[in-house]
């Protein structure tokens, strides 16, 4: 370890170090920069590591490299100290406990990177993230985290990211995040936030690309200038109160109705010498189940009202969002009838209307929808006969059951001339006939039986007696037997 006394820097990300915390590590007197991720380790990190470790190489950290990555492992137990200098701290992905008040201690105010996900943190977020007026990402989602945001988020103007999904957040929509005017991704899913959604997201959040506002208890209308967030792909605001009506400016969030992915909108690029992006990732319904994405994610163009309150028509402007490849708004009280023109939403792959009050028929351009591969429209007033189409019929009953007066496949509900065309028996015009004819058919069978039977023996007791009949017969028969015979052949060479 003599010839390592020099080394700045560990980049020993997926390698095979663990079970236990490689304590080599503080020997090392330069160390700047540290990324130990996904090395198997399952371990509490010594304290000396984090009070005298870290802190002994405060000087050796530079603003391009100093950064602390322990994520993707097996860590547990709570954190005490830091370095104040950090630049990216990664803890993410591990068993960690605790309070978070240690960020307190990161003071020199070049952290940008700030990712403690997937943890067991508690308590409270602490108020004192005015060190961090260059942070770009913060991601706290999937910890044990309660109270209110403190109102010192409005310091983190450079912020792009802010995922605080699974927590126990509460409190109303954070007037700090107003001053967050760069972000893209903003995540408070799966908390117990409350109130109004404010209108200021539509003018201050601009460039926002994702808004999760999930699972929490929100309530009220759907705010109309949302419809300014012209870079939105993700729009999830289910599983809250709101009600009301869905607002028809929808088609004007460009990025949905446009041709043309952003496949990178998720990526985000940083200036570490170890680990130089960063990949959002969010969870959503997708197909009846939730799923994460990851790097897939820029390609997805979504919107999620379900299991809300929303009232009225689904308006017609919806069907203009060509890009749109995930609609889902079951579990509302919506009416009126599905949109004439829905079919001209092509690239849509998911579509969930079901548990609400709409009438009318199925609009026969959704039999124009090929890209379809999920659809619920069960449990409506939904009426008339199910368009014929590839798609539509190929789905399972299932996806339009209780809906007393629709019909066709793939239900096994007939609709009105459906049997005439498939030709049924004749039916008798009286019981009388039905029985005499029944009657008829029998003993024609077994007069026909019986005929067959006595000629049968007729003719071979006649060939058994008379000799010469019997040589006759036999005779014409090899006779047929040998044209037969011929006729094939002849065919056979022809063909």
């Amino acid at each position: 370890m003599s010839n390592l006394s020099n080394v700045e820097e560990i980049e020993l990300s997926s390698c095979k170090l663990g079970p236990r915390f490689p304590k080599w590590i503080q020997t090392l007197k330069k160390l700047s920069s540290i990324n130990i991720a996904n090395t198997r380790i399952s371990d509490t990190v010594p304290k000396e590591f984090w009070s005298m470790g870290i802190n002994r190489f405060v000087s050796n950290f530079d603003s391009e490299s100093s950064t602390l990555d322990l994520s993707s492992n097996n860590f547990y137990g709570p954190i005490k100290n830091v370095s104040p200098a950090l630049q990216k701290l990664d803890l993410s992905r591990n068993k960690f406990n605790g309070d978070i008040s240690f960020l307190c201690q990161i003071v020199d105010g070049s952290l940008f990177f700030l990712d403690l996900s997937h943890n067991s943190f508690t308590g409270q977020i602490p108020d004192c993230l005015w060190h961090f007026k260059k942070l770009k990402l913060l991601s706290l989602g999937y910890n044990n985290l309660s109270g209110r945001l403190p109102a010192s988020f409005k310091y983190l103007i450079d912020l792009e990211v802010l995922s605080l999904y699974k927590n126990s957040l509460y409190g109303e929509f954070p007037l700090s995040l107003k001053s967050c005017t760069k972000l893209t991704f903003l995540e408070l899913g799966a908390n117990n936030f409350v109130g109004y959604v404010p209108l200021w997201i539509g003018e201050k959040l601009s460039k926002l690309y994702a808004l999760s506002l999930t699972s929490n208890n929100f309530f009220g209308i759907i705010p109309s200038q949302l419809c300014r967030l012209a870079n939105l792909q993700i729009l999830d605001m289910s599983l809250n109160n709101l009600y009301g009506t869905i607002p028809s400016c929808l088609n004007n969030l460009t990025s949905m109705v446009q041709n043309g992915f952003s496949p990178h909108q998720n990526v985000h690029y940083f200036n570490f010498r170890s680990g130089s992006e960063y990949v959002d990732h969010a969870l959503i319904k997708w197909q009846g189940t939730h799923r994460e994405f990851g790097i897939t994610l820029g390609l997805v163009k979504i919107i999620n009202l379900s299991s809300n309150n929303l009232t009225g028509k689904i308006p017609n402007e919806l069907s203009d969002l060509h890009k749109l490849i995930a609609l889902d708004l079951s579990l509302n009280a919506l009416d009126g009838e599905i949109p004439l023109h829905i079919g001209e939403m092509k690239e849509l792959l998911i579509l969930d209307l079901s548990r609400n009050n709409l009438s009318g028929g199925i609009p026969s351009s959704m039999s124009h929808m090929t890209l379809l591969n999920y659809l619920d429209v069960s449990y409506n007033n939904l009426s008339g006969r199910i368009p014929s189409g590839t798609q539509l019929q190929s789905f399972k009953p299932s996806s339009y059951i209780e809906n007393a007066r629709l019909c066709g496949l793939p239900l096994s509900i007939y609709c009105p001339g459906d049997k005439e065309l498939e030709g049924p028996p004749i039916i008798s015009e009286n019981k009388n006939d039905e029985e005499g004819t029944d009657d008829l058919q029998k003993w024609f069978y077994i007069g026909g039986a019986y005929g067959f039977s006595i000629g049968f023996w007729i003719v071979c007791i006649a060939l058994l007696v008379y000799c010469r009949g019997r040589h006759a017969f036999f005779h014409i028969m090899d006779i047929s037997e040998n044209w037969v015979y011929v006729k094939v052949m002849v065919f056979i060479s022809k063909s």
